[in-house]
């Protein structure tokens, strides 16, 4: 199998999880990605403040849920290049597809398919039925660009890991 392909399909498999990812904070901790939605939606949301618990319950979450998700990273750069003397920007390059595959499919099926075209029920949070935002395929493009700059860096240090890891104690 090609490394491009290779990244794609392991790229699919991490944008499914972010997604489940995603969608579990959207129904169980709203409130911390209410600074993900556009102004209108922010300002109209009705959500009730979250107690301590639910606060810590949250960063709980979000810790375990991204030490998973990037977790897999690298270890999908291991698994490729375990066997393999390559460079790194060969490691980089095939890590920079994986996270970029999230960042397209992020735009394209999260944000403007689910949130923008179909916008279901799930996704609107409390109070702002009918906010415009939810329509606004602009802001989530800008979310888009702002978020090629995040991949690139994420890209470069998780492929360092790799890279480090791989030259120091698998290639020996």
């Amino acid at each position: 199998m090609s490394i491009v392909l290779n990244a794609l399909i392991c790229g699919l498999i991490w944008s499914v999880m972010w997604s489940i990812y995603v969608f579990l904070i959207l129904k169980s901790y709203p409130f911390s990605m209410l600074h993900d939605y556009p102004k209108d939606i922010q300002t109209a949301a009705t959500i009730e403040k979250p107690t301590r618990a639910q606060e810590q319950a949250a960063k709980r979450f979000g810790a375990v849920g991204g030490l998973v998700i990037f977790g897999v990273l690298i270890l999908f750069g291991l698994f490729r290049f375990h066997s393999e003397q390559t460079s790194f920007l060969k490691v980089l390059k095939y890590i920079f597809v994986i996270a970029m595959t999230w960042n397209v499919i992020d735009l394209l099926i999260m944000d403007w398919l689910i949130v923008c075209t179909i916008t279901p029920k799930w996704i609107i949070i409390k109070g702002t039925e009918g906010c415009k935002g939810y329509k606004d395929y602009f802001f989530h493009f800008k979310g888009f660009l702002l978020g090629c700059v995040y991949t690139t860096i994420m890209a470069l240090l998780f492929s360092g890991m790799d890279y480090a890891v791989l030259r120091f104690f698998i290639w020996k």
